[in-house]
């Protein structure tokens, strides 16, 4: 879990930080990259959750979005909470439930509707 993480925030930080002199994009790398390596070694995703730097990112709205969900085609399960939160939304059918790849592929879906994604 722990090596998981922090290849986490090595590749949030990679995709937005070098791609983009965009501020959201480094605040968002930042907090994820906190985030993750906070979390290592947790099992709990609720609990992972409640962490600050995961409630900051929540807290950015939906100006977050597009790195959410760039981050989300990689890293479905983590983020998945934030988008329903941030959007009030849910694009996973009652059949895709607990199913990873397909529940990020909903959202990378309802992304790509809403614009917010190529």
């Amino acid at each position: 879990m722990h090596r998981f993480c922090l290849q986490v925030a090595l590749q949030v930080s990679e995709q937005f930080v070098s791609e983009s002199a965009h501020p959201i994009a480094s605040k968002f790398a930042s907090l994820a990259s906190q985030w993750s390596q906070a979390v290592a070694g947790m099992s709990s995703t609720v609990e992972m959750a409640k962490h600050p730097a995961y409630r900051e990112i929540i807290s950015m709205g939906e100006a977050v979005i597009p790195f959410l969900l760039a981050v989300e085609s990689q890293n479905p399960l983590y983020w998945l909470p934030a988008l329903r939160e941030i959007t009030q939304e849910n694009p996973v059918l009652p059949s895709q439930r607990g199913k990873v790849k397909q529940m990020a592929s909903a959202w990378l879906n309802w992304g790509r509707e809403k614009g917010d994604i190529a």
